[in-house]
């Protein structure tokens, strides 16, 4: 009697058939190749963090060279810009606490239509706190050693460092038709270029994580599916075939 192939029913059956060959042999197997949980580490959490800030860059990049801010648009080290009002604010346009919602620099007693609010240009004053922020941002990259990409070993240790000063470079850049800037913008522009390449080297740490860990992708799409941020800890379910590396203690 001729022996017949474990795998004839993949050939026969299809997909369905292949689900439950791949079932049967992951349970002489270990379930090596089935579906396999993947668990956030620590890492996978720090570089989603970057990822998101390396994505809000990217964004928002001709709207600021354009001189104008989305509402809401919170500028690290600056706030969040109310396009109404055209200044940057410590809260998020709309943000409720105590029975109260903060808009345009102001408390309400009634919740606000952020959805109305288009992009603007900010005040000179507002691009005043920009540039002073910028300033203070060279600084930090230069105590860093930051302030140029390769003097460190893993320029994406210190976040978004160049992606804010680009931000904020940008949106001065694309005010000078209104706005005078001074000395720190001037500065700025002699480093612009490294900063660039910095977050060129960010993103490639991104890629080099995602590559050598295959679960990642699949948990910043969740990430963005759900609107939650990956945490070390959560799990995303894998496809055949998919690695368990970083799973340990499932």
């Amino acid at each position: 009697m001729k022996k017949r192939s474990f795998f004839a029913p993949i050939r026969q059956g299809g997909i369905l058939r292949w689900s439950t060959a791949c079932i049967l042999a992951g349970g002489m197997a270990g379930l090596t190749g089935c579906e396999r949980k993947y668990v956030a580490t620590a890492q996978d959490e720090k570089m989603a963090q970057l990822q998101s800030k390396l994505e809000a860059l990217d964004a928002q990049k001709s709207k600021l060279l354009n001189g104008e801010v989305a509402n809401n648009f919170n500028l690290p080290g600056v706030g969040y810009y109310h396009a109404e009002a055209r200044d940057f604010f410590e809260h998020p346009y709309g943000h409720q606490q105590d029975g109260r919602w903060f808009a345009n620099g102001k408390w309400q007693d009634q919740a606000v239509a952020e959805a109305t609010v288009a992009a603007s240009r900010p005040t000179p004053e507002a691009l005043k706190k920009v540039e002073a922020a910028l300033d203070r941002e060279q600084q930090l990259l230069a105590s860093q050693g930051t302030s140029t990409p390769g003097t460190t070993a893993n320029n994406s240790s210190h976040g978004s460092g160049f992606g804010s000063a680009l931000m904020m470079y940008w949106l001065l850049a694309g005010n000078r038709g209104s706005y005078n800037p001074g000395l720190g913008f001037q500065r700025a522009g002699s480093q612009v270029d490294g900063w660039q390449r910095g977050v060129e080297d960010q993103r490639r740490s991104v890629s080099a994580h995602a590559a050598a860990n295959p679960g990642y992708s699949r948990m910043v799409a969740q990430s963005h599916s759900s609107g939650t941020p990956v945490k070390a800890g959560q799990s995303v379910r894998g496809g055949f075939g998919s690695s368990s590396r970083s799973s340990s203690g499932t």
